[in-house]
């Protein structure tokens, strides 16, 4: 009889130890339910020791084969002008070199994302890319070539901090393979600030500053002597009938005992960068986008103009420079698209130099076959031309075809 009253008095107890226990089968088999589902729908995904946070995995595997008309003559494997398009690229002259073929392996690319969930339910997420565009091969053994850092930044409620995308520019763009010469792009480290309306989003950051000055003589030279970040600004809109986004910018440039002139000085530059997308037939649509200012210099054309100018008179002043394009993108069917688009680059130089540069264009004819999932063949045609202050200029043609595979 003392037995059954010393099980009866520690029942309740072992009742109460069957509930927690259960509860946390409930609760650990809804976990494992959750996994399995994102299993399901994110391939890739890593669930790190910290049960709040998920990393994924990705990348692209990507082989490009160029075709030049009018090739910079440079060795191959670290001739990246070759691979590369923009105005700067044009070669003012062929260096006996007419014509060239070229493979690349250095567009395929890595990331890894985080997404961890604190507890007030905010996200916190990461993401660390890399290409291979670090440093040049060369073509007579391995065509090996190091890892560059693109993309390393953390977003938190609205505030991104890191290395990305100037606000400056735009994710609206021709959809060709190569963009044309007016392309605004920059990459670098920032602080910014995004806050999402019904349909729109505004953006502000503050961004590395760098100037790119042209001396006297007319020589392009990078100067490390800026004091005040430059500052950005982007509206970005969608509606039923397309999208469109703005962009600002202000920034100082400035000279401080450089190429042994002795002048110190600085200016202000600003800028605009208007793009849109309008919806046309079907799922076609055409793009068009116009970009200028004072001193916006390595923004425009991947830094084809200079942001100042030094003067003969000792003088810092900013260049003003603009570009615009306009691209088509007609879908033939749902694997298919055919791509045109057409570029101008022009500025007004402070400098009378016959040698220094004053205007570019491109037109571009492009094709894209989607045949299964995340691999892509594109094909495309460039012709483009470079224009210097005295009349002389150089022209090229480019035949792309890039194969892609995104995991």
């Amino acid at each position: 009889m003392q037995h059954y009253n010393k099980l009866l008095l520690f029942l309740p107890l072992t009742l109460l130890c069957d509930t927690n226990l259960t509860q946390h089968v409930k609760e650990l088999e809804s976990r494992l339910s959750e996994l399995e589902e994102q299993k399901k729908n994110h391939k890739g995904v890593i669930n790190l020791s910290s049960m709040e946070t998920t990393m994924i995995l990705g990348g692209r595997v990507t082989l490009d084969t160029i075709y030049l008309h009018n090739a910079s003559g440079k060795e191959g494997g670290s001739n990246s002008s070759d691979q590369f398009f923009n105005a700067n690229n044009i070669p003012l002259s062929n260096e006996g070199e007419e014509s060239e073929l070229t493979l690349t392996a250095r567009n395929s690319k890595f990331w890894i994302k985080t997404r961890t969930l604190p507890e007030n339910g905010k996200p916190f997420l990461t993401l660390l890319e890399i290409d291979f565009w670090g440093s040049n091969g060369n073509e007579q053994n391995s065509n090996s070539h190091n890892p560059r850092l693109r993309h390393a930044y953390f977003t938190y409620n609205g505030w991104t901090l890191g290395q990305t995308n100037s606000l400056f520019t735009s994710s609206i763009k021709p959809s060709t393979l190569k963009l044309p010469v007016d392309d605004v792009f920059m990459r670098q480290p920032l602080i910014s600030y995004e806050t999402n309306l019904i349909e729109e989003k505004i953006a502000f950051s503050f961004e590395q500053p760098e100037s790119l000055i042209m001396t006297s003589t007319g020589t392009k030279v990078r100067v490390n002597d800026d004091q005040l970040p430059d500052i950005a600004m982007k509206y970005h809109a969608h509606h039923n009938w397309g999208e469109y986004s703005l962009s600002f910018l202000a920034r100082q440039l400035r000279v401080d005992q450089e190429f042994d002139s002795k002048i110190t000085d600085s200016t202000w530059g600003y800028g605009m960068n208007f793009n849109t997308k309008v919806n046309t037939f079907k799922h076609d649509h055409i793009t068009w986008g116009i970009v200028g200012g004072k001193g916006v210099g390595r923004y425009l054309g991947t830094a084809f103009f200079p942001g100042a100018v030094i003067t003969p008179k000792g003088e810092l002043k900013p260049q003003t420079s603009w570009g615009s394009h306009i691209g088509y993108e007609h879908w033939i069917n749902k694997e298919l698209q055919f791509n045109t688009a057409l570029g101008y680059l022009k500025t007004n130089p402070i400098l009378t130099l016959e040698s220094i540069d004053e205007s570019a264009y491109s037109a571009h004819m492009a094709i894209r076959y989607n045949p299964v999932k995340n691999f892509l063949l594109s094909g495309e045609l460039v012709h483009a031309k470079r224009i210097l202050q005295g009349g002389d200029s150089s022209d090229i043609d480019r035949v792309y075809f890039q194969a892609s595979y995104n995991f």
